[in-house]
């Protein structure tokens, strides 16, 4: 059978237009052109993730200096990237749950998959991925300040890497899957990095916090963890469902981050 060529459209200005309106509440209008760049430029973002490691960093920073709580700044800021993307990740993480804990083939992990119902699988995993989340954020301000915006930003890195490494569906992101190549993994992790080292280092001057050493290599260990858990998560869907779709994505968002920053947690406090 031959393959359609597919064909990439749209700059970048267009691009980020459209992941601002998609994955975000704010009020920008945007037309077909602006969709078919967004997933013609797929790689782009992890703008997304400093923008909402921003927003996240904000958010807990200012709770912890008002009431100097990390538990009730850690759900707070949580909660507020969650409402800003409208939940549609963590929507993904439960519907992939519900795909994943099934019993049978691939035909009923699908069928749970799609299901609008949200089953004991999905439900367990969510809550699973939400606290994990929860717990690393509230754990040392002083080290998760560092970590909040790296996460967003690798999390969105590992979005593409599935999307590289994954067959594309028909559904919601099949053409951001379809259009996503290893050669645009590389175009996002150099962005990723570069956003990543530049959050540590101001997040240093606003805080005016020392960067450990483990810092550093944690975010190294992120970065590689982020590329890795992609081709994970793309290889879990296509022996479960035959195809990486917008609930993988979302699925491989959620639960990179909480990955991420447990990881990175352990790194900073064994070095």
């Amino acid at each position: 059978m031959e393959e359609t060529e597919v064909v990439k459209e749209g700059g970048i200005g267009s691009a980020l237009k459209g992941m601002f309106s998609f994955f975000t509440m704010l009020p920008i209008n945007i037309e077909m052109k602006e969709m078919k760049a967004m997933d013609s430029n797929f790689w782009l973002v992890p703008v997304i993730g400093f923008f909402y490691g921003i927003l996240s960093l904000a958010v807990y920073g200012i709770i912890y200096e008002l009431i100097g709580s990390p538990l009730i700044s850690a759900i707070t800021a949580l909660f507020s990237m969650h409402v800003c993307n409208r939940f549609l990740h963590l929507d993904g993480m439960i519907d992939i749950g519900d795909g994943l804990t099934v019993a049978g083939q691939r035909e009923d992990h699908l069928r749970a998959l799609k299901d609008t119902r949200i089953g004991a699988g999905g439900m367990a995993t969510g809550l699973f991925v939400v606290l994990m989340t929860v717990a690393c954020y509230s754990y040392s301000p002083y080290v998760v300040l560092f970590l909040i915006p790296v996460a967003e930003i690798m999390a969105r890195n590992a979005q593409v890497s599935a999307a590289a490494f994954g067959i594309p569906g028909q559904g919601m992101a099949g053409n951001s899957v379809r259009l996503t190549t290893k050669e645009d993994l590389i175009k996002s992790s150099a962005l990723t990095a570069v956003f990543s080292f530049v959050s540590v280092y101001a997040v240093s001057l606003i805080w005016d916090m020392y960067i450990y050493d483990g810092v550093i290599i944690a975010v190294i260990i992120a970065f590689l963890l982020s590329i890795l858990w992609g081709i994970i998560m793309a290889n879990i869907a296509e022996k479960n469902f035959g195809m990486v779709n917008g609930d993988v994505l979302g699925a491989t968002n959620e639960s990179s981050r909480a990955l991420i920053l447990l990881i990175s947690l352990i790194v900073v406090m064994s070095v």
